[in-house]
């Protein structure tokens, strides 16, 4: 297949994701948005934000992570080289294999939610009934890392058949199901926080259910038996281990971040969570998105041994997100008090919640370019079967973060907590780069440094734009729906000028990415 039309196969799998990925941030957001409503970044916002974590962690790893990095590429390589029966008989044994161990470990995991609080939320147990409160909580969602574990099996089986849509749009029904819960009960109920952990649950069952029949369709069985000394379940099972750390390392320093942050003033906590879901929202819509699509795209080009190919991908990819993310980070860190102003601040969250979010959200913006950069890396590396590059990576990094966490906090409280997190991800992002660079030789950095520039220059300029068009309104005295239209004028205003800028400075690059999102070109094979 030629360069050009692995690029249109890419860009077409990335909005197969990124669609249902769109509808499930705008879903997220009305469900954090009830949540902020109802639970703030009061005692109960920590407390849930805090139980949260682990599940939300497991979610990521194995929907984001070790599960589809371990999984996928072996799988692939099965597909290819043997027959279907043998492709299935793996499928359901490691099926079965998985069910067996996450069961377990729930079980597990609802008897040690205490411990576990303990460790993620040392600060709790000074606060009356907060400590209490988070175990409950804990205890309570625990059985929805059982659920995602075997809904991410799900998505990387029918991700390495290409199907992309139906995956991604489980998360639309994971928020569908806690905003109903909120919706008809959290007003009535004594404490809130236990209607949004049912709609975890809920959800998660739904995640699961969804893609089963679509499993069946593609040849999958569910033929009862464990076997845990099939060769390939265990090849996977190796590479899974040391996955979990290098796959996930963002949302283990999320999680540390959590930690640290469960000693400083009340509220800390929920703040960071409150943040890290804008920062989110800009990742999801597409980052996310494409870095789901390009382990199954290398994971090919490394079976068919086309390592020029992945290098001409890997640029490609960069050129890409860097274009989307360098005016969505400038964005942030122009706008980010009135933004989480206009999202969240309602019921229970005041301005002082805003002022903590806010300055979260201005230190998170500056590692979103980078954030993305290494989701893009890691499927290069997975698709390898080399997790032990990621993980002894992840491994400095996080030791690194935590060093610089408990620096930072000290002058900028749980703003120096977001901010380590920002530089790690980009001394992350240049480690794996050079390792890269070893494995498959010279990438063409030229080729994206150069428009990357050209792009930020355009994202510096789109921030004096709006931040002068900002500065002619006293937002603060504003309704809600003035607000909203200055907040939307400003973006709207920010995109104008970030376009027009390209299209006089860098209208060749501009014109190559245009001509590869060409709606007739991707949607040909």
């Amino acid at each position: 297949m030629k360069q050009k039309d692995q690029d249109r196969r890419l860009l077409r799998s990335t909005f197969a994701v990124s669609a249902p990925t769109m509808l499930s941030r705008i879903m997220g957001y009305i469900r954090d948005l009830l949540q902020a409503f109802y639970l703030g970044t009061s005692r109960l916002g920590d407390a849930f934000a805090t139980a949260y974590i682990i599940p939300n962690l497991l979610r990521r790893l194995t929907g984001e992570g070790a599960m589809t990095a371990a999984f996928i590429p072996v799988f692939t390589q099965i597909k290819k080289e043997k027959t279907k029966e043998k492709l299935w008989k793996f499928a359901n044994a490691f099926f079965f294999d998985l069910t067996l161990i996450m069961a377990l470990l729930t079980v597990l995991g609802i008897i040690f939610s205490p411990l576990l609080v303990r460790i993620l939320a040392p600060g709790f147990g000074d606060a009356p009934g907060k400590w209490e409160l988070t175990t409950a909580l804990t205890r309570l969602m625990f059985p929805y890392i059982f659920l995602i574990s075997l809904a991410a099996l799900a998505m990387a089986i029918l991700n390495s058949f290409r199907k992309f849509f139906v995956p991604a749009f489980t998360p639309v029904l994971f928020n569908l199901a806690i905003i109903s819960a909120a919706f008809f009960f959290a007003r009535k109920a004594e404490e809130p926080a236990y209607v949004f952990a049912v709609g975890v649950v809920v959800g998660g069952i739904l995640q699961l259910g969804f893609q089963i029949p679509f499993l069946w369709r593609n040849g999958m069985r569910f033929k009862f038996g464990l076997s845990f000394t099939h060769p390939v379940v265990r090849k996977v099972g190796k590479l899974m281990i040391p996955g979990i750390f290098g796959a996930g390392i963002v949302q283990i320093n999320f999680a540390i971040s959590r930690a640290i942050a469960s000693v400083l003033e009340e509220g800390s906590v929920a703040s960071l969570y409150f943040a890290s879901r804008v920062q989110e929202l800009t990742l999801g819509i597409f980052s996310i998105a494409l870095s789901i699509a390009l382990l199954p795209t290398f994971s090919e080009q490394v079976a068919h041994k086309d390592i020029q190919g992945m290098r001409k991908t890997l640029v490609f990819s960069f050129k890409l997100i860097f274009f989307i993310t360098l005016p969505a980070m400038m964005g942030l860190l122009v706008l980010n008090r009135p933004i989480i102003q206009v999202l969240f601040q309602y019921g229970v969250f005041d301005v002082q919640s805003t002022t903590k979010s806010a300055l979260c959200l201005f230190y998170f913006a500056l590692g979103i370019p980078f954030i993305s950069g290494i989701k893009i890396l890691s499927p290069a590396f997975y698709s390898f079967k080399d997790i032990k590059t990621p993980v002894i990576v992840a491994f400095f990094i996080m030791l690194g973060y935590i060093g610089l966490s408990l620096i930072l906090m000290n002058p900028l409280r749980v703003g120096g907590i977001a901010l380590a997190l920002s530089i790690t991800s980009v001394l992350n992002f240049i480690l794996l780069f050079f390792l890269l660079e070893k494995k498959i030789g010279k990438i063409e950095k030229k080729e994206f440094i150069i428009p990357a520039l050209k792009y930020g220059f355009s994202a510096v300029v789109m921030g004096g734009a709006v931040w002068y068009f900002f500065k002619q309104f006293e937002f603060i005295r504003l309704a809600f729906f003035p607000k909203l239209g200055v907040l939307l004028s400003a973006i709207t205003l920010g995109i104008l000028v970030y376009i027009l800028l390209n299209l006089l400075f860098n209208h060749e690059d501009l014109k190559s990415l245009r001509d590869a999102f060409s709606r007739e070109r991707i949607l040909k094979e």
